[in-house]
């Protein structure tokens, strides 16, 4: 069953963007006090929230007048969003069609570093389904979405890849299982998307395959995400969905869809 709003979401997180968007809606800067007044918050509260994004570097502040404005920084973080978007286009599209093919939550995620960070999603229409947390971060490792990234690498690329990370971050490789790693890779190889479930998450499963952006200068990660049997249950029905919708939006996957 699906968390409510309240449950699934964390007070101070949900007030940041509260902030931001009255920000939005003002465009123009604003003190602490105006801002808890309108929004509804105590002082001590707008205050701490204000002072912890000037100390990120996320708000400029103007200390003659006591105000807040977003600063740059909010740019500098998102401006590969609009170029995404515009690139992408087909990527997004064939998502929502997978979307409504599937009925199932269907995302995109980018390797950042030794992180999968989740770029874009769009939620199952069922009443019990996986939410989306677009900007969440995982560990290569700890997910079907990061095995399969690593899966879509040349195998020299990969070697190489895990080399360094059993160099850097020797507590995340600590917990990394090849064996399971080569089986995603068999898979893509075979059929040119992994089905896995309860590997990480228990009750959760996923059929993902990765993809080259237009021009095929990154691979990201496409996952259809749902409830562990209706994944393993609907898995051949994805797959022919997977592969008539990449043809139709002209999708370049990594491995040939089968």
């Amino acid at each position: 069953m699906r968390p409510s709003m309240a449950e699934n979401t964390i007070k101070s997180v949900r007030r940041v963007f509260e902030i931001l968007e009255l920000f939005d809606k003002e465009r123009k800067p604003l003190a602490a006090k105006d801002i808890a007044k309108r929004l509804g918050y105590p002082l001590v509260s707008a205050h701490a929230l204000l002072k912890s994004m000037h100390e990120l570097g996320y708000a400029d502040f103007d200390q003659p007048t006591w105000t807040y404005i977003p600063s740059r920084n909010f740019i500098s973080v998102l401006d590969w969003v609009p170029d995404l978007l515009e690139r992408e286009r087909n990527l997004l599209d064939f998502v929502e069609a997978l979307n409504r093919q599937t009925l199932e939550t269907v995302n995109i995620s980018r390797q950042v570093n030794t992180q999968i960070r989740i770029m874009h999603g769009v939620e199952s229409v069922h009443t019990v389904g996986v939410n989306v947390r677009v900007g969440a971060m995982m560990p290569i490792t700890g997910s079907l979405t990061g095995l399969t990234a690593l899966g879509g690498m040349p195998s020299d690329e990969r070697i190489e890849f895990l080399e360094r990370l059993e160099s850097d971050d020797p507590k995340q490789y600590s917990g990394f299982d090849n064996r399971l790693l080569d089986h995603v890779v068999d898979q893509l190889e075979l059929r040119g998307h992994a089905t896995q479930a309860d590997i990480f998450i228990t009750g959760v499963g996923a059929v993902c395959f990765p993809v080259y952006t237009m021009d095929k200068r990154e691979r990201l990660v496409i996952g259809v995400v749902g409830p562990s049997d209706r994944v393993i249950a609907n898995e051949v029905e994805y797959r022919k969905a997977i592969k008539q919708l990449a043809k139709e939006y002209n999708i370049k996957t990594v491995y040939p869809q089968k």
